[in-house]
């Protein structure tokens, strides 16, 4: 229950900080995309180094950018400060205007995905959903987690288990387990992967119905009689598409990066993390993506980090879609919100957690497909000119503070150019365009932290129109 209470006021909290106040003067996203291409196209004084573009690009000189920008802000109403601090992060490529579209994943992308991830004869069983075809060994792990949170029920088991209203209905549950790992088989029987997509239905007022969606879940059992687990689903309707694996079926990885900081307790080092994480996207064919982000992590059961909790130590790479060595920056808001000028869009990336076994899972989301690189070069703002618009949108973008009554604190600790994915204003793809990440911390009035300086994006302005990138 503690955890349900905290998980609302967070929520809460997130909730307001998506609610915008009418600007003073609106600057909005995708009000005009094709005069954005234009300016992009213009040149002048910000436009394309007259050196070798293999080269590289002094951002610095050409937009006037410093080492560090330095500032203190406080809103109209007192109550949202914010503090800058911060190392301003360039490219040292040239940063395009790039259309993209939606993927859909192929049965030759599928095929490639399990072979990387599964192996080359993955032992899958009939039905993934099909509790019976767990092995004992899958159970027996699950029931180690129960025994420990039930001998620690006090400090932090009813917290990971908060389902359960009282400790006489946990045991109940932890009865349930080791008898259905008495009764599950060593291991079950097994065959070759089928690659036969399944329907997704929904329930309507006439009853189930059948959609165009599709997925494939599969469930193998692997030698050691451990069983993985590789679910990839398909959306025609909306064109995307995602891949999540997990090499432990029954360890829920999380779905986001998590934005705690941990040190490495493993024996492998970041250089090693990431080249596992790399071989095996390379394997799925994924070499347009690059590693923007390599942190060690921890894996708690129900996300509950407690002392003396028992946890999986990883570490976890995100891998963010590049063009002509230009990456797209990560932020933990992996969409944009919709407005009246463009609809809700989801960003592409991809979460690898590796430890001294390979890699523990992976959350692929939101393939995109290049369509045509519209301004292979594109003009900028100066520095000075996204200065003076970071220092009046910061106030008025998000700030629920004010009209809130509460105090909160923006605590900018790094700016980053580089590209960002936005929906196409008419049709269905989307772009990925030059814009500016102010990053850093949010803190409440007693410094309780919400976000860290790795992922959140308080301002995300447009590089090449100053409009302001509303993420979500």
């Amino acid at each position: 229950m503690k955890k349900h209470i905290f998980i609302l006021l967070l929520a809460s909290l997130l909730l307001l900080a998506a609610c915008v106040p009418t600007p003073e003067e609106p600057i909005v996203i995708g009000k005009d995309q094709s005069a954005m291409i234009e300016k992009a196209e213009a040149g002048g004084e910000y436009a394309a180094s007259p050196s070798d573009p293999a080269a590289g690009t002094d951002w610095a000189a050409r937009l006037g950018t410093p080492a560090r920008y330095e500032t203190s802000l406080v809103s109209a109403g007192g109550k949202l400060t914010v503090e800058v601090n911060a190392p301003i992060e360039l490219p040292d490529v040239e940063l395009p205007v790039v259309k993209i579209e939606p993927y859909l994943f192929t049965d030759a992308d599928v095929r490639r995905y399990v072979s990387a991830l599964l192996g080359d004869d993955p032992q899958c069983v009939d039905d993934a959903w099909d509790e019976s075809l767990r092995t004992k060994k899958s159970y027996e792990k699950e029931i180690l987690t129960c025994r420990d949170a039930l001998e620690h029920w006090n400090e932090y088991g009813s917290i990971v288990y908060d389902n359960y209203e009282t400790r006489g209905a946990f045991e109940q549950h932890l009865q349930d387990l080791m008898q259905k790992a008495a009764n599950a088989p060593e291991k079950p029987e097994t065959h070759a992967p089928t690659y036969e997509w399944q329907k997704w239905n929904v329930w309507t007022e006439a009853g189930k119905q059948e959609t165009e969606d599709s997925y494939l879940t599969l469930l193998t059992v692997n030698e050691d009689l451990s069983q993985s687990r590789l679910d990839i689903s398909r959306s025609s309707e909306f064109g995307r598409c995602d891949v999540r694996y997990n090499r432990d079926a029954y360890e829920n990885l999380p779905l986001a990066v998590d934005s705690r900081t941990w040190q490495n307790e493993l024996s492998i080092g970041e250089r090693d993390a990431r080249h596992t994480a790399e071989t095996v996207l390379n394997q799925m064919g994924l070499d347009h993506l690059v590693c923007v982000l390599a942190k060690p992590t921890r894996i708690y059961p129900g996300d509950v980090a407690r002392d003396g909790n028992s946890y999986h130590a990883c570490w976890v790479l995100v891998f963010m879609p590049a063009v002509n060595g230009a990456a797209a920056t990560y932020t933990e808001q992996t969409r944009t919100e919709p407005s009246d000028y463009a609809r809700e869009w989801e960003t592409e990336y991809c979460a690898v957690w590796v430890d001294e076994q390979g890699v523990a899972g992976l959350n692929y989301r939101n393939p995109c497909a290049i369509r045509e690189v519209t301004v292979p070069v594109a003009t900028l703002l100066p520095f000075d000119k996204i200065k003076e618009i970071f220092e009046k949108m910061v106030l008025i973008v998000d700030n629920n503070a004010d009209p809130g009554g509460y105090e909160l604190h923006y605590r900018i600790t790094s700016i980053r150019l580089g590209l960002v994915s936005i929906p196409e204003q008419y049709g269905t793809g989307g772009l990925l365009v030059p814009a500016w990440d102010f990053m850093g911390v949010l803190e409440s009035a007693d410094s309780q932290k919400y976000a860290t300086d790795e992922a959140r994006s308080f301002l995300t302005i447009n590089a090449v129109d100053g409009s302001i990138i509303v993420r979500g």
